[in-house]
C-alpha cells in the first residue's frame, strides 16, 4: 500500500510538473544587436573603385580615407572602417573635386 501510494503521489507530481512547463510563456527574446556590414567586403568593393576611377579628380583624397579605412579594419573597428570606406566611395562617385580646405579667401577688387 506504501509503494502504491508514493507511485500515485510521483504521477501527480510527474503530471503537474509537465503541465506547469507547458502553461509558462516563452522566455524573452534576447535582444541583439543588429549585424554589422562586413569591413573586409566593402574595402574590396571601394579598392576595385579605386583602382578603375584613377582620372577621378578626388583620388587622391580617396586614397587617403581608404586607408584609414584599412588600418580602422584591421583593428576590429568595423563601423569606423565602413565610414571611412564610404567617404572614399562618396569621393570616387562625385564629379567635383573636392576641396581639403575650408578657408574661404575674401573677393578681390573691393
Amino acid at each position: 500500500m506504501n509503494n502504491s501510494t508514493r507511485i500515485f503521489t510521483g504521477t501527480i507530481f510527474s503530471l503537474l510538473l509537465c503541465g506547469a512547463a507547458v502553461a509558462a510563456p516563452a522566455s524573452p527574446a534576447i535582444s541583439r544587436p543588429a549585424p554589422q556590414a562586413d569591413c573586409q567586403k566593402l574595402g574590396s568593393e571601394v579598392s576595385a573603385l579605386i583602382d578603375t576611377r584613377t582620372d577621378s579628380p578626388n583620388i587622391a583624397a580617396a586614397r587617403s580615407r581608404f586607408q584609414v579605412g584599412i588600418m580602422e579594419c584591421m583593428e576590429g573597428s568595423d563601423d569606423a572602417a565602413n565610414k571611412h570606406y564610404q567617404d572614399a566611395k562618396n569621393l570616387l562617385t562625385q564629379d567635383q573635386p573636392k576641396t581639403t580646405s575650408s578657408i574661404q579667401l575674401p573677393a578681390a577688387g573691393r
